[in-house]
């Protein structure tokens, strides 16, 4: 446990130091969409198709992969309602009820995901993460934008609904899903060049993190008692209530520990590019990001040497 603790520890020290070169005016708010950029499109998709690919394939992967799916869709339909009635029940403004809800669904299984994740659990831990983070993409470009326009129309297509969920992250996630189950592997020297590259996901998806809360307006955003409310729910509730549901179920160790870890991440930073897409309260979604991924650094911790501790992992 003590090992996990450290490895946790380690990985958000490297978001201080994003925070500080943020500040130092190193890396410059406007830096963070050239680092995204480069973690979405190419260190990512290494990280996860190496990852996945260097699996073996069993009866126990393949039943814990379904049980993943299944339990992850299951989590954001649920969630979805849920979110709607504790908005609405908090009487939160008409016109930022969907931001709210959105921020209270979504999870950051991502580039705040996948690197913790293969830190605390392994390339088996990242390989299931990486099974719910396809489901949350297909989400967020889904039901998420309908949930983002609560009492709006607003589909605009297949098309247009399809395209975001083509990015580089899912399709290759997708393909080591289909190499691995088709037995096939990588060669070796592209492997390791692959490998290489996929090693700069971790202290480069932190330091991203830190780069984002180093532009934060958190005087504002602590005074939003609703936003803070509702991060609490999202980062203690939910993942509390999510091992309750699933423990007791007929499930393995690691699907049971994937959809508890998964659900314990801070809200989906895509949110707020998909709220300015939608002509909605981008600011509001910007706070909540900054807000639950500030708070994300206490209660992640806490909730990994437990999930650690009681999964004997």
């Amino acid at each position: 446990m003590a090992v996990i603790l450290t490895k946790i520890v380690i990985i958000f020290a490297i978001a201080g130091v994003g925070f500080a070169a943020n500040k130092l005016n190193v890396l410059p708010d406007e830096s963070n969409r050239y680092l995204i950029a480069l973690l979405i499109n190419i260190t990512s998709p290494c990280m996860l198709i190496t990852s996945i690919t260097s699996k073996e394939l069993t009866s126990a992967t393949f039943t814990a992969t379904l049980q993943v799916l299944i339990g992850t869709v299951i989590f954001f339909l649920v969630g979805m309602a849920l979110s709607y009635v504790i908005v609405k029940s908090m009487k939160a403004p008409v016109l930022d009820q969907g931001v709210y809800m959105i921020i209270l669904t979504t999870v950051n299984t991502g580039f705040m995901g996948f690197p913790i994740t293969k830190a605390a659990f392994g390339n088996e831990g990242l390989y299931f993460m990486a099974i719910s983070n396809i489901v949350l993409n297909m989400y967020l470009y889904s039901l998420g934008i309908l949930q983002l326009n609560t009492g709006s129309r607003t589909f605009k297509g297949v098309a247009s609904t399809l395209k975001p969920m083509l990015n580089p992250c899912a399709i290759s996630a997708l393909v080591g899903i289909i190499m691995l189950f088709a037995g096939l592997r990588l060669p070796s020297a592209l492997n390791d060049f692959l490998v290489m590259i996929g090693d700069v996901t971790i202290p480069l998806s932190m330091i991203v993190v830190g780069v984002q809360l180093g532009g934060s307006r958190f005087r504002q955003v602590i005074h939003n008692h609703r936003l803070f409310a509702i991060s609490l729910i999202s980062l203690i509730i939910w993942p509390l209530l999510t091992f309750l549901a699933v423990n007791w179920l007929p499930l393995q160790m690691m699907s049971k520990l994937t959809l508890t870890y998964a659900a314990a991440f801070p809200c989906a930073v895509i949110i707020v590019a998909l709220a300015a897409q939608e002509g909605k309260n981008a600011q509001l979604a910007a706070e909540g990001v900054a807000l639950t991924t500030l708070l994300s650094m206490g209660t992640l911790p806490i909730i990994t040497m437990l999930l650690t501790a009681y999964f004997g992992v």
